[in-house]
């Protein structure tokens, strides 16, 4: 579990992504929701401060929710994966 710290307008954005994922039919006919998908949003309800804490599985799937957008991201969406991507590599030197 890693602690990374998010604005809400991060959040939000992150929160965009799962709707487009989730409701989009990324299983199907959608509004199919794996439990660590409603484990991740349940979290981010539930933020303090910006602080939240997350396993490296759950970061892959918010990195693959970012793919919603088809690779048309915003500055704040860059920053958001970037951000993402950047814990991944810590997570992955912590458990080397």
């Amino acid at each position: 579990m890693w602690e990374i710290l998010l604005s809400q307008s991060e959040i939000d954005v992150i929160k965009i992504w799962a709707d487009n994922t989730i409701h989009g039919g990324h299983w199907g006919d959608g509004d199919f929701m794996i439990p660590e998908e409603n484990i991740i949003l349940d979290k981010f309800d539930k933020v303090k401060n910006g602080k939240v804490h997350l396993t490296k599985n759950e970061v892959r799937i918010i990195l693959t929710w970012s793919e919603s957008s088809h690779g048309i991201h915003t500055i704040e969406e860059e920053n958001v994966i970037n951000k993402l991507k950047s814990t991944i590599e810590k997570m992955s030197g912590k458990y080397k």
